[in-house]
């Protein structure tokens, strides 16, 4: 047998071992290729839990605030503002923990919002915005904010926010220097601009663009830039302001909680809306009671806007409802004790209206026709006509019996809310919102008899100026100490020195009214309402008596006194109830 003859067998096995072998090899590598080309594992699992506060701390600032809620870059803590005994501050909760503590120096505050890095918590309280540093628990004043309406920062430490309710957006930029960033269309029906947020790379934003009932095409979440602000697109139609989470864009969509991917370069949202909770509430002034950041979303329900008229004695008993309910706001009692004004909001057109109460009707008399805002009414002292401000800048009268058609007696330039009418009836009192000096008091001529002039102009926001039944002194609220307070102040005498002015209340007040003898002043604290009696000039700079009458333990919106001090009419919510609790969503994405 020739030597080639037997290696012939030994390289046919040869041959088979290394076929054998490598299909072995190809058959581990099929799983190991799947291996590598599989997708990545699902995304956990969306969990819905509800989010609360501890028992004794009640969520939101008032009924214009009711959530206010901000989440921390990193999606672990929580900042909301919280009222405990009366108190309204900044709370800090750990989600991980449930852990919640107070921020000092944070009181009244609204509207928080995070710095990116997560190191500092911005708010607005006392008519500007404020900065709360969480290492060192430090507050710094940042800007004057008359009517916020939300801020955001970037990374590079610009500041961007709404100072107005009818104003567009200012930035401070990262150097100090504050400038105009939007302004309201008002030719095209704009009414402002609020609740900004920046995007993740700092230059673009989204913000609330708030219009007019018959320019609806107009109002919604918009997109800009702040290298170029004049060029701006609506992305989506809506009553509230969104929020930008990476490259999503949550809103709300006729009640709905959604998010849609948002392509910068293109400025539009792309590809379909989830749906990610089924009923989510607003505010008044387009605000989306919801907060998300990283993978935690947190929304709340729509808040009952319904509220109450309600009689009470002076001792707090409760003496009779006036009307039905409805989303009622500022109250005035005519000088007859019997007939009483109050803003009402419209529920279709949502614009404010001024309306009469006869004592009598369930229903009121609509004094207000025009379908601008109406607001901050106020009676003659003959009760013959009503005072009030329509489309936020001209002061509009007309009789109240709603015969005669409204006279526009002036127009501002800047925004304006009548306070109260002196006692001759030829003049009125209102807060005029100034650029230099925030908000001060001024009287002005209802008869063309002069020019308006100020009587209270400081550098801190002075509001709500009612007039002696003398017309000797002018009782108001100053946001002078940090909080508002009630001061008294001589109107004929405005000759600077001792005893023309003083501080009245020690505790924080606001709604401050006099008594008919002149003696006293009411004023409301929270849910409870005070009277205090000034010293009227004898150089005391304290109140002589200050003593509680009742504490309504309610959500108090507004007040008003009948002449002869001994009725209450108090505007408070229609079903007192526990605010309904919010969703907290985690892994929303």
């Amino acid at each position: 047998m020739s030597d080639e003859y037997r290696s012939r067998p030994a390289g046919r096995w040869l041959a088979w071992v290394a076929l054998a072998l490598a299909a072995m090899l190809a058959a581990l590598a099929v799983p190991a290729v799947r291996h590598l080309r599989e997708e990545p594992p699902p995304p956990p699992t969306p969990l819905r839990a509800t989010w609360t506060a501890p028992p004794d701390v009640q969520p939101g600032a008032g009924p214009d605030f009711p959530f206010g809620l901000a989440i921390a870059p990193d999606g672990r803590r929580v900042v909301f503002p919280g009222a405990r005994d009366g108190v309204v501050q900044l709370w800090l909760q750990d989600l991980r923990t449930g852990s919640t503590t107070p921020l000092p120096g944070t009181e009244t505050a609204t509207l928080p919002f995070w710095s990116p890095d997560g190191a500092r918590i911005g708010f607005f309280a006392a008519g500007a915005i404020r900065s709360f540093t969480l290492e060192g628990a430090s507050v710094d004043e940042l800007a004057p904010a008359e009517m916020p309406r939300g801020a955001s920062w970037n990374a590079q430490g610009d500041l961007v926010f709404a100072a107005g309710a009818d104003s567009g957006l200012t930035i401070r930029a990262a150097s100090g220097e504050t400038r105009v960033l939007t302004a309201p269309d008002t030719a095209a029906g704009e009414l402002g601009h609020a609740f900004p947020v920046f995007l993740p790379d700092g230059e673009h934003l989204v913000f609330f663009v708030r219009a007019r009932a018959e320019a609806q095409a107009r109002q919604g979440v918009w997109l800009t830039s702040l290298g170029d602000p004049s060029r701006r697109e609506r992305l989506v139609g809506t009553a509230s302001h969104g929020m930008v989470v990476a490259d999503r864009l949550i809103s709300s969509n006729d009640g709905a909680l959604v998010a849609q991917a948002l392509d910068v370069g293109e400025r539009r949202l792309t590809g379909r809306a989830t749906v990610l909770g089924v009923s989510v509430g607003q505010t008044v002034q387009g605000q989306l009671l919801a907060a998300a950041a990283a993978d935690v979303l947190i929304y709340s329900p729509p808040v009952s806007s319904l509220r109450q008229l309600a009689w009470v004695t002076r001792d707090g008993e409760p003496a009779g409802t006036l009307g039905s309910p409805g989303d009622l706001w500022s109250v005035r009692i005519a000088p007859d004790g019997r007939r009483v004004v109050a803003t009402v909001l419209e529920p279709l057109l949502r614009t404010l209206d001024v309306v009469l109460y006869d004592g009598a009707s369930l229903m009121p008399t609509r004094v207000s026709l025009s379908i601008d805002a109406d607001e901050s009414p106020a009676w003659s002292p003959d009760g013959l006509r009503v005072g009030w401000i329509s489309a936020g800048r001209a002061l509009t009268v007309r009789g109240a019996g709603a015969v005669l058609p409204a006279e526009t007696v002036r127009r501002f330039d800047e925004p304006v809310r009548v306070t109260d009418w002196m006692p001759d009836g030829r003049s009125v009192v209102v807060s005029r919102t100034m650029a230099a000096t925030r908000e001060d008091l001024w009287i002005v001529p209802v008869r063309g008899e002069g020019e308006p002039r100020a009587v209270v102009e400081t550098p801190f926001a002075d509001v709500q100026g009612v007039v002696s039944p003398d017309g000797r002194w002018l009782a108001y609220a100053s946001d002078e100490s940090g909080r508002f307070e009630i001061y008294v102040e001589g109107l004929r005498d405005r000759s600077p020195g001792p005893g023309t002015r003083e501080r009245v209340t020690s505790g924080g007040g606001s709604d401050p009214r006099w008594s008919r003898d002149g003696r006293g002043v009411f004023f409301r604290r929270g849910s409870a309402i005070h009277v205090a009696t000034p010293a009227l000039g004898r150089g005391l700079n304290a109140a002589a008596a200050t003593s509680t009458l009742f504490d309504t333990r309610m959500d108090l919106r507004t007040f008003d006194v009948t002449p002869d001090g001994q009725r209450f009419l108090l505007n408070l919510p229609a079903a007192p109830a526990a605010a309904p609790p919010a969703t907290l969503l985690v892994n929303w994405r």
